[in-house]
């Protein structure tokens, strides 16, 4: 069985995952990280007319909500890896309203 992962050429920007991460440990850094973050002051999309709310860590956006939801309240949907870190689907009620970017150490 091949490794875990994907993987493109060089010409491609592809990147390799070695190792798979577990959906406890993506769910406990999610939580952490919503933990002590605030949302930012929403704004709308010009090109579509979404509004969205960022979500901030001090002063750095970690990720953005589409609705006014207790960013306590947030579960984790369906997540990926990336070269950057992991990129997670947040859902409230079983709808995904928003994503967060994070770094599973």
């Amino acid at each position: 069985m091949p490794p875990y992962g994907w993987k493109f050429g060089r010409r491609w920007h592809g990147y390799y995952v070695e190792t798979e991460i577990s959906r406890e440990n993506v769910e406990a850094a999610v939580k952490a990280l919503l933990a002590k973050a605030r949302k930012g002051e929403a704004w709308t999309s010009p090109c579509c007319g979404v509004r969205h709310f960022p979500i901030l860590v001090d002063t750095n956006i970690v990720g953005h909500v589409w609705e006014d939801v207790d960013l306590s309240a947030l579960e984790v949907s369906a997540f990926w890896s990336g070269p950057f870190g992991v990129k997670a689907e947040l859902a409230s009620q079983g709808r995904v309203v928003g994503m967060v970017w994070v770094n599973i150490e």
